[in-house]
């Protein structure tokens, strides 16, 4: 499972229960904010983008994870916080390998909104990088809000197994956006019964401390590991891709409900907010696109996994569209959530086709 996850995981375990709130209007927010961040900058004399997630780990420190893009390309690249082991204050961002390749790195410090330091590439190759925290225009500015409840299985065990429920989201300033936000976090049908998030996560952690108590109430005293009884389902928003009008967002849906290990999965979706709605597939392509795109997302899949016959990583011997993909200014990329086309150890995969290679089926 990715990394980032498990320790986003470990901070909502600690936490209290009383929901906090935080306003990315601010330049640095508190660190024991959920906020998002948009830095934009340079490696070398290459421009980039970033979109940062700041939460908290398991020690009360600030932790990172996101997504980075070069400008020529706007492929994303996922990043996550590692421990500084220094002690110099520095904030270790690394990129996710895939199928253990190198990886490359950031290492400086974040200081007053800049963050400064040295890039280090899969080639060991070192270059300087600056960006700054900021929202230029055509870019989106969010505040965000963490809703969490933990509750033990019986109040009266101090060593009691816990269930544990969270949403992490972010809060746009136009009505619309507010909407379409909701919809991705609960669903179309939800969203117009619950009408906010704060009462989708009312009614929703309540089911789920019910479930919880009623599933596990037989096990308590049966059993002397109770590791396996601490239930968790955390629901958590996140930026791809934020400029030029463009915005894409995932929401991850993580659970574990007993059993070896918990399953993840995102929802990824683009909007326009130009025109203010939802970029579909039809949007962007012809009819009959399916059998062009399939082709370039196979040998999408094949390079990024440096092979010529997909079946030796993953279940397929072709990559298909299915429906869950967002856009950047430059290309289009889908998200296979884990046993969706690889196994759970692979992870949740991300396939990007840049739109030069999509000519003939683009409107």
């Amino acid at each position: 499972m990715k990394k980032l996850f498990f320790a986003l995981f470990l901070a909502s375990m600690a936490l209290a229960c009383t929901p906090k709130k935080s306003d990315s209007t601010e330049k640095m927010p508190n660190s024991k904010d959920f906020a998002y961040l948009h830095f934009t900058g340079t490696i070398g004399t290459a421009p980039i983008r970033m979109n940062l997630l700041q939460d908290l780990d398991y020690d009360e420190n600030p932790w990172f994870n996101g997504y980075y893009h070069y400008e020529d390309a706007q492929e994303p690249i996922g990043i996550y916080s590692s421990m500084d082991s220094t002690g110099q204050g520095l904030l270790i961002l690394t990129e996710f390998s895939v199928a253990d390749e190198p990886f490359g790195s950031f290492t400086g410090k974040l200081e007053k909104g800049v963050y400064t330091g040295d890039y280090t590439g899969a080639d060991g190759k070192k270059s300087p990088f600056k960006l700054t925290l900021g929202f230029p225009e055509g870019t989106q500015e969010f505040a965000a809000m963490r809703l969490e409840k933990t509750e033990a299985a019986d109040k009266d065990r101090k060593d009691s197994p816990k269930g544990h429920f969270s949403y992490e989201f972010f809060i746009p300033k136009e009505n619309w956006l507010k909407d379409a936000f909701l919809q991705e976090l609960v669903g179309d049908s939800l969203a117009q019964v619950y009408k906010t998030p704060q009462k989708a996560f009312e009614a929703e952690q309540q089911q789920f401390f019910k479930d919880y108590h009623e599933e596990i109430a037989g096990l308590l005293e049966a059993e002397e590991d109770n590791m396996y009884m601490n239930y968790d389902n955390d629901k958590t928003m996140e930026v791809l891709f934020n400029q030029d009008n463009l915005l894409s967002i995932a929401v991850m849906d993580y659970s574990y409900a007993g059993g070896a290990h918990g399953n993840y999965g995102s929802a990824c979706s683009s909007f326009d907010m130009a025109k203010k709605k939802k970029i579909s597939l039809e949007d962007l392509f012809k009819p009959g696109y399916e059998a062009t795109l399939t082709k370039a997302l196979t040998e999408a899949a094949k390079k990024k996994f440096k092979t010529k016959d997909l079946n030796e990583i993953l279940f397929v011997e072709k990559v298909e569209p299915n429906g869950n993909f967002f856009l950047t200014g430059k290309g289009i990329c889908f998200n296979y959530v884990p046993y969706e086309i690889g196994s759970y150890a692979a992870g949740e995969l991300k396939i990007f086709v840049p739109f030069g290679e999509l000519k003939s089926v683009m409107r």
